[in-house]
């Protein structure tokens, strides 16, 4: 711990305007030691003197540093140094010549002058009102953020989130935190819930308070979407929830959502049993009922297309069975199609004679995917562009709206949407906002596999709502003799035992019997290892499937592991728990719409700029550069989640399922990730858990309320 250095500021090598995250080359004082010092340094310039207290540390990289967690100025004495300090850019305007004469004018008044009574700066010859105004500006900018960071410094609020609130209320900031501190949660990225009742309670907000309920309410309504994938929540179980959440009585919270629901911030149904709803989550359930409503009944039926099979065979060289034929025939026909079945059953066959029907007869088409690798897979299988629906979409930078929507629809006479399982609530009800009521849809998935990673479960709520045509394909193109995985996904999907094999170099599904944890991270290593010839350490073509995070053979110690033992680069940067390497494969944690990049893409580290602070990552050719403070949006993905992995398929698989996963163990997780493989999986496991798993037939229940909506919609008189 270095605590009361003094030291020089010798140059800026990084500064942050948008975190006030800085990098600085110093000097200390009474020495002839120089180094540099990081830390969010947000009024600090050239050749400013700085009483510091901080921790020394090593970057890999870049040798010694001192991270500073506290500083203060020490203004210059001498004539030079003030010069110096008042000319080195932190007063806009004010150059080497004006700061001569101020200090010619006011000698070692000059600090006193400029934080008292700057309007005295009118004295000296040359200096406009401009440069005063500027330097009141930064005077109490530079006074609000140190007033903020005394308030909030003990309550454990670090300086990076006392400057991100500074920069989005500037001089109202402390107005903000008074009225209603949980307004940072909708305002400034990275401060949610917690740690906006942290700042709340510390500026005297009682316990109770009518806006920290209403923000403990709507926190756990997120957390049951973003966890569970709910829409609603029981009432009773969420009043209850909040009470503990907040240390308050449960009635008090009972009269919060009353009260909200009075004002359409919530909204309560009984179905039976009474649950409450986001406004917003009641209003996409009701939108997308309306609106596939309004595309299964057109004011005019559409124009039949005739389906020329022959034709289909020349352009494809594939002779269509009957179950196809009658695929392609109702999804060119009819305005809402639905075509569902598992591995291996020809659903991109059919998108390729649907997309060359509509071809045929001039009608323009648009295919899309959730994922990246989804849309790529599709677009090669099929012959045929394709994209993500964000991208499809397009995103409007400085708004986060999509470009396409109810009054700017898609110019298309079809959309086809492949992995559809994939797809949630909200990207759906967008989806639907930008096709015109003469727009066919066409959705193609495997309703067995793990519903979106978002909330909702919208291709089995149209399923078994009963309202729209429903293909179910049930033959099996790719099962032989030879291949086991095929064989083994309808095994589990079916509750059949797994057949497994004497282990062979051609063996496509492998079984590896372990014991424990420790055994089944060695194993993963040695698999990567005795593959290494055939696959890159950080290909996209191999992927390690875990259920769970936590664990000696979790996802993030495999992940810590497989960086160790596979990539030799030295680490590039380290900031808490993120610690990555130039090549280390990374993945996209959330939908970022200015970088165009979305949660579940996976990349490669390129390289990483010191001076800037960024990280460069390549998404399969898309750069995209990334700042220290976004870090917490990537994380290193040699393993990943199950449900990371939807909508991708690799060549070699390796999935690890332990006794120790066992609450996340189901016949559904499992056949999702066997049907990821398309060349080779290796299962490291037990008898007894895939067994377990195989028996475990209850599906991921989510409570949404689509079903009822569309009811309402189609049973109306």
């Amino acid at each position: 711990m270095t605590n009361g250095k003094k030291v020089k500021v010798l140059k800026r090598i990084f500064f942050s305007e948008e975190s006030g995250y800085g990098v600085f080359k110093i000097s200390v004082k009474g020495t002839r030691e120089q180094t540099v010092m990081v830390g969010n340094l947000f009024d600090v310039n050239e050749g400013d003197f700085l009483e510091i207290t901080g921790d020394d540390f090593d970057h890999p990289t870049y040798g010694h540093q001192l991270r500073v967690t506290a500083y203060k100025a020490i203004p210059p004495e001498d004539r030079d140094g003030m010069v110096k300090y008042l000319s080195s850019g932190r007063f806009k305007g004010l150059g080497k010549r004006t700061a001569e004469k101020i200090v010619n004018k006011f000698g070692d008044k000059t600090f006193d002058i400029f934080r008292d009574n700057p309007d005295r700066l009118a004295e000296v010859k040359g200096v406009k009102k401009a440069l005063i105004a500027e330097i009141k500006k930064s005077d109490k900018d530079n006074k609000t953020i140190r007033e903020l960071t005394v308030k909030l410094a003990p309550h454990g609020i670090g300086n990076e989130t006392v400057f991100k609130i500074y920069k989005a209320f500037g001089d109202d900031s402390f107005t903000v935190l008074e009225q209603n501190a949980y307004f940072l949660i909708e305002r400034v990225r990275g401060v949610g819930f917690r740690i906006a009742d942290t700042i709340a309670l510390g500026f005297g907000v009682s316990r109770n308070d009518i806006n920290r309920i209403k923000a403990g309410i709507h926190f756990l309504i997120t957390q049951f979407e973003q966890q569970n994938g709910d829409l609603y929540v029981e009432e009773p179980e969420l009043a209850q929830r909040c009470a503990s959440l907040l240390d308050v009585a449960p009635d008090e919270v009972a009269g919060c959502i009353e009260t909200m629901v009075e004002r359409n911030e919530l909204v309560r149904e009984e179905i039976p049993g009474r649950v409450v709803l986001s406004y917003k989550n009641f209003a996409i359930e009701k939108q997308i009922a309306r609106r596939l409503f309004a595309l299964a009944n057109p004011e005019s039926p559409p124009e039949q297309v005739q389906v020329n099979f022959d034709y289909l065979f020349k352009k494809t060289s594939v002779e269509l069975t009957d179950e196809q034929k009658a695929a392609v025939v109702t999804a060119v026909n009819d305005r809402i199609t639905v075509i569902t079945g598992g591995p291996g059953t020809g659903k991109t066959t059919i998108i390729r004679a649907i997309i060359e029907s509509f071809q045929k007869e001039k009608l323009e088409v648009l295919v899309a995917a959730p994922t990246g690798r989804a849309a790529k897979r599709v677009e090669e299988a099929a012959f045929y562009r394709a994209s993500t629906i964000h991208r499809m979409l397009k995103i409007e930078p400085e708004t986060g709206q999509f470009v396409h929507n109810e009054h700017n629809p898609l110019k298309a006479d079809a959309v086809i949407v492949d992995e559809f399982s994939m797809v949630d609530s909200f990207i759906f009800h967008s989806l639907l906002k930008a096709i015109s009521r003469h727009t066919r849809l066409i959705v193609i998935g495997d309703k067995d596999q793990l519903p979106s990673v978002g909330p909702g479960n919208v291709l089995r709520d149209i399923i078994t709502c009963g309202y729209f045509n429903i293909i179910y394909l049930n033959r099996n193109f790719r099962q032989t003799e030879d291949s086991l995985i095929i064989d083994n996904a309808y095994r589990i999907n079916n509750g059949e035992p797994l057949v497994f094999k004497k282990f062979t170099e051609d063996l496509d599904f492998v079984f590896i019997r372990v014991t424990g944890e420790a055994q089944a991270q060695e194993k993963v290593l040695r698999i990567l290892e005795y593959y290494k010839n055939d696959y890159h350490f950080n290909s996209q073509d191999v992927q390690v499937l875990v259920p769970m995070y936590r664990g000696e053979a979790g996802i993030d110690r495999l992940n810590a592991r497989i960086q160790e033992r596979f990539n030799p680069e030295p680490f590039i940067i380290r900031k808490e728990k993120a610690a990555y390497k130039q090549w280390d494969k990374v993945m996209q944690l959330k939908n970022n719409y200015d970088k165009m990049v979305f949660n579940g893409e996976q990349g490669i580290i390129s390289r990483f700029d010191p001076e800037k602070k960024k990280l460069h990552v390549d998404f399969d050719g898309n750069l995209v550069e990334y700042h220290v403070s976004e870090l917490e949006e990537l994380t290193l993905s040699y393993a990943v989640s199950v449900h990371k992995a939807q909508g991708s398929e690799y060549d070699m698989l390796i999935l690890v399922l332990l006794p120790s996963h066992s609450i996340m163990l189901n016949r559904e997780l499992f056949y999702t990730a066997v049907t990821r493989a398309k060349k080779r999986i290796l299962l490291i496991s037990d008898a007894h858990t895939v067994s377990r798993a195989v028996s475990n037939a209850s599906p991921s229940e989510r409570k949404t309320l689509l079903p009822k909506r569309l009811t309402e919609e189609f049973e109306r008189p």
